[in-house]
C-alpha cells in the first residue's frame, strides 16, 4: 500500500520550523540576559546599550513566537490531524488530500478503527515522549544542580542568580520537562485503558464500546493539546520500525487486521 501523507508536510513541518525559531529567540535572550551583567555601562555605554537592545527584541520574539504557535501553527495542525484522522475512520473526505496508509489498521467498523488507531497512536506517542525523556531529564538535572550550586556559593552575584533562575523555571526548560513528564503519564494510562477495551469487548456495536472509545479519543487529543508540545522527528524516525514491528504483534494479539505499511 502506498503511504502519503500530507497533513505532515503542510502543517507539521511549519509548525516545527516556528518552534525551533522560538527556542533559537530563547537560548539567544538567555545568553544577552547574563552577558549584559559582565558588560560595564559606564566604561562601554555604546555596547551596553546595543546588547539591551538585542536583549529586549528577543525576548518580544519569544514572546510573540509562543503566541503564533499556540493560536495558529499548532491549531492548525491539529485541527488537520483530526480531520484527517475522523475522515479515515468514517472513509468521508473531511480535508482535501486525506492520508494513504498512514492508519495502520483495516478494521471494517468505523469505531473499531477509531479505537485501533488512537492504541496505535498511544504506543508510538508513548514510546517516543519516554525516549526524549532521557535526555531532557539528563539536561533538566544538570540545569537544577548549576543552579542549586550557584545558591549555596555565598560568592555568586545576586543578578546572576536571578537571570539564571527565570531561564531555569521558564517555558523551555523546567516547564517543558513537567509537561513531557505529565504527556507520558496521561498516554500510558490510556494505552493500557485502550488495550483493555480492545480485548475485552466482544460486541464493537455496542453503545458502550463505541462510548468508550470516542472517549478515548478525546483524552488522546486534549492531552496533547494541553501538554503543547511537539514530538521529535529524529527520535521517531530511529523507533518507527522497531515500533511498526511491535504494532503488528500487538494488532495481531487483539485480532485486529492491519496494513503492511509502516507506522504513523
Amino acid at each position: 500500500m502506498t503511504r502519503k501523507d500530507p497533513i505532515g508536510p503542510e502543517f507539521y513541518v511549519p509548525l516545527g520550523t516556528a518552534e525551533k525559531v522560538s527556542d533559537v529567540a530563547f537560548y539567544l535572550a538567555a545568553a544577552l540576559s547574563i552577558i549584559v551583567l559582565l558588560v560595564d555601562k559606564t566604561t562601554q555605554p555604546k555596547l551596553y546599550q546595543a546588547i539591551q537592545a538585542t536583549f529586549a527584541l528577543a525576548v518580544i520574539g519569544v514572546f510573540v513566537c509562543g503566541i503564533v504557535i499556540r493560536t495558529y501553527f499548532a491549531a492548525r495542525a491539529h485541527s488537520g490531524r483530526i480531520a484527517d484522522f475522523v475522515s479515515n475512520a468514517f472513509s468521508v473526505p473531511l480535508v482535501a488530500s486525506p492520508s494513504e496508509g498512514y492508519y495502520n489498521t483495516s478494521a471494517n467498523d468505523p469505531f473499531l478503527r477509531i479505537g485501533a488507531s488512537v492504541l496505535e497512536n498511544t504506543l508510538f506517542t508513548k514510546s517516543i515522549v519516554a525516549k526524549m525523556l532521557y535526555f531532557e531529564r539528563s539536561r533538566i538535572g544538570i540545569y537544577v544542580f548549576v543552579w542549586l550550586w550557584a545558591v549555596l556559593y555565598r560568592a555568586t552575584d545576586l543578578d546572576l542568580l536571578t537571570v539564571a533562575a527565570q531561564v531555569l523555571f521558564s517555558e523551555q526548560l523546567l516547564s517543558r520537562w513537567v509537561r513531557m513528564e505529565w504527556l507520558r503519564s496521561r498516554v500510558e494510562r490510556l494505552y493500557d485503558d485502550l488495550y483493555a477495551l480492545i480485548q475485552s469487548n466482544s460486541d464493537i456495536t455496542s453503545k458502550e464500546f463505541r462510548a468508550r472509545v470516542v472517549e478515548g479519543l478525546i483524552r488522546y487529543e486534549t492531552s496533547k493539546a494541553q501538554a503543547g508540545l511537539s514530538l521529535s522527528s529524529r527520535v521517531f524516525h530511529k523507533m518507527n520500525a522497531d515500533l511498526s514491528q511491535k504494532w503488528q504483534s500487538l494488532s495481531g494479539q487483539l485480532g485486529i487486521a492491519p496494513s503492511k505499511s509502516p507506522g504513523p
